[in-house]
């Protein structure tokens, strides 16, 4: 069997319209050709395609069974095609994106699989950062586009949140409120928290601080390294301090800590943001494609999802 390509689009064509004239106006070709094509096909084929006996023709019952396959052929070309265009004519890009450690741990990972299926001729350079150096990487040119928490960036850049999390407090195993289903804050008056300086992020900091004073609590803060999973997190590990870290980095927390939800919830957005005038495709491919796993990602975090 010896088909092609412009014999599967002409049958499409036809068997939509129903009609060898409208066909052919459609395809930019005579009346003539389109007949010849169809004709040609049916004989490889070895059946009709059409019952051409009345006035209008109609499809065949061997017609109709294979005009699904053949949409799905040539809606299969087009995707091709499109791809095909993209790598032909330069499109074909690298973008950096830079991403706080908690981002790191979960949301981007999402991300690079998700482009690596949807936008297969974008390679995504992926570089985590600390807490609070977003900002200078994608002002300094050094990233495309950056994945991080309370963004303060220049009006050059847009912001937009794409992610929210539970807050989840990180406790020693060994602690009382450990078996716990949910923390109060007010709970662990006893304990310091574990944090990153308020000069990594201020408006951050002082969210985390909010939350606290809305839990009833005051926390002496222990100064950590800009990650609270690393260095310093034997502190909690041994009941020294207490964490408060998001839901994505629950599954990063070492052993001997255990995360715990609050009694009032809490959520931490997380916030995408890139250059304002970058109007290139591979952007604002990206950037669909971060809202909507983004959207999925919030609703599968939730409790009860």
């Amino acid at each position: 069997m010896s088909l092609t390509l412009r014999q599967v689009q002409f049958f499409t064509t036809v068997a939509r319209t129903l009609h060898f004239g409208r066909a052919a106006e459609e395809l930019f070709v005579s009346q003539p050709v389109v007949s010849q094509e169809i004709a040609r096909l049916e004989r490889v084929l070895g059946f009709e395609l059409f019952d051409r006996s009345k006035r209008q023709i109609s499809l065949t019952a061997a017609g109709e069974a294979l005009r699904g396959p053949a949409l799905e052929l040539t809606d299969a070309a087009l995707h091709f095609e499109q791809f095909a265009v993209r790598f032909s004519k330069g499109r074909a890009a690298t973008l950096t994106m830079v991403g706080t450690p908690s981002a790191m741990d979960y949301f981007i990972p999402l991300i690079l699989q998700g482009a690596e299926a949807s936008i297969p001729w974008l390679q995504i350079e992926d570089v985590g950062v600390e807490t609070g150096e977003v900002a200078a990487s994608l002002e300094s040119g050094a990233a495309d586009l950056g994945l991080g928490r309370y963004v303060s960036i220049s009006d050059r850049f847009r912001s937009e949140i794409v992610f929210r999390e539970p807050l989840m407090v990180a406790l020693s195993e060994s602690h009382p409120l450990a078996g716990s289903g949910s923390i109060h804050l007010g709970d662990l008056a006893d304990l310091p928290l574990l944090l990153w300086p308020r000069e990594r992020n201020r408006a951050y900091y002082d969210r985390l601080m909010d939350i606290c004073s809305a839990g009833g609590l005051d926390p002496l803060v222990v100064v950590s390294r800009p990650r609270v999973i690393g260095t310093r997190s034997y502190l909690i590990a041994d009941g020294r301090a207490f964490g408060l870290v998001p839901a994505s980095s629950a599954a990063q927390l070492p052993a001997g800590i255990v995360a715990l939800p609050l009694d009032a919830p809490e959520e931490l957005p997380l916030s995408l943001v890139w250059r304002a005038d970058d109007q290139r495709p591979a952007v604002s491919e990206l950037v669909a494609l971060i809202r909507q796993l983004g959207a999925s990602a919030s609703r599968a975090s939730r409790p009860g999802s």
